[in-house]
């Protein structure tokens, strides 16, 4: 579009063609750069805190799991019950995608069988003499259950619009403006080679700020809290 207005300037009008956007250019390009390299920082902070909080949750409910076995057989069996359930709704949580409703019945559901296992815990609590369970059960439990609420709220967590969009009209300007400074040379190699370039690095920091869908995910460290199904067996 830069390319083909610059054009029409200059046939319409002999002085278009003295204009030096080189200054600006490389003003614009510098700002862009900066901007990437900021959203990427930004996109690749925010990715690598929700694969650690997913390693977190696994290893919290894997605790829980543990510390069920110092309790009576028949504790033990109604609090693996309800934690079965809990796993399978937890993995159910992720694998809901960008169905954002379904996702969030899905967190709901795991929040409700949660509370069912710590009115559980805490009513046993009440007539246990041996306070050596409740001390372990209860923190691990409750480890467990904060950090549901930790990983929803990472997961929430993406770069600003605003800035997405800044970086959208940032992309547009430079682009832009590269074209109309070309005057009347037009190398299509290096154009279609830089829009490429460029549409892959946004592309990229979108995906890797939403992973959820796309082609970056969190599929590997979700297999820990899938890997928990074979403590019930």
């Amino acid at each position: 579009m830069g390319f083909r207005l610059r054009s029409r300037v200059n046939e319409n009008n002999d002085l278009g063609s003295t204009g030096d956007l080189g200054a600006i250019n490389g003003a614009l390009l510098g700002l862009l750069a900066m901007l990437l390299a900021f959203t990427f920082s930004m996109a690749n902070s925010r990715y690598d805190t929700r694969r650690e909080l997913v390693i977190e949750e696994a290893n919290a409910i894997g605790t829980v799991i543990l510390r069920t076995d110092i309790y009576p057989d028949s504790m033990r069996t109604l609090l693996r019950s309800h934690l079965k359930d809990y796993v399978d709704a937890r993995i159910a949580f992720y694998q809901a995608g960008m169905d954002i409703e379904k996702m969030l019945n899905l967190f709901d559901k795991a929040g409700e069988i949660s509370g069912k296992v710590w009115s559980i815990a805490a009513t046993y609590a009440k007539q246990d003499n041996i306070t050596t369970r409740t001390s372990e059960l209860i923190p691990a439990l409750n480890a467990m259950i904060d950090i549901t609420t930790t990983r929803r709220a990472a997961g929430e967590s993406t770069i600003p619009d605003s800035i997405m969009y800044f970086l959208f009209a940032l992309c547009f300007c430079s682009a832009f403006l590269l074209g109309y400074d070309r005057k009347n040379k037009f190398d299509l190699i290096v154009v279609v080679g830089f829009a490429l370039m460029l549409s892959a690095t946004v592309f990229t920091i979108i995906d890797l700020d939403r992973p959820r869908g796309g082609l970056i995910n969190l599929d590997t460290p979700n297999q820990k809290i899938i890997e928990l199904r074979e403590m019930f067996k």
